[in-house]
């Protein structure tokens, strides 16, 4: 949905080549949607919200293979880089943290396997789960490599909203 969004924006002149966007197609730019691109992008590509971050929650069929850099997440950490193939099936994230703290990182692809540096990982990953909580030091890089499941990231919203 999010790539027919944006390929829809883009194509009826709506979003300008260097992403500004306008209210009118083909006109100037109007100030209140300045930015909006850019925030759906980096969302489709990693969510994060206090204690949570989420890679590739809705990323387009489109986007195989790419790789974004410096974006800030909403629990006390940045997002170094990410970088994804998903051919090969593979994410590798880093993440340093503003302060020490306990995160849970969610790939709804499903975590086949986890590397990251000894004592990050708090517990073993759990077979067929999306998620597992990491412990993240204050002002140091951790690297991540996770080899994604074969889930559609939709598959999950049953075992979420189910009562």
């Amino acid at each position: 949905m999010v790539d027919t969004e944006l390929r829809q924006l883009i194509e009826q002149g709506y979003v300008a080549p260097t992403l500004r966007c306008s209210h009118d197609p083909w006109a100037g730019p109007m100030p209140d949607a300045q930015g909006g691109i850019q925030t759906i992008m980096m969302e489709m590509l990693a969510y994060s919200r206090p204690g949570v971050i989420e890679v590739l929650p809705a990323l387009p069929p489109s986007l195989v293979r790419g790789s974004i850099n410096g974006m800030l997440a909403r629990t006390f950490a940045r997002i170094d880089k990410l970088a994804w193939d998903m051919d090969a099936r593979t994410v590798d994230l880093t993440v340093p943290s503003v302060r020490k703290q306990e995160v849970t990182l969610i790939a709804r692809y499903g975590i086949e396997t986890i590397a990251a540096p000894a004592g990050i990982l708090a517990a073993p990953l759990q077979a067929g789960k999306a998620n597992i909580d990491v412990h993240l030091p204050e002002n140091k890089p951790v690297t991540f490599h996770l080899k994604l499941g074969r889930h559609k990231p939709i598959d999950w919203v049953s075992q979420v909203s189910a009562p």
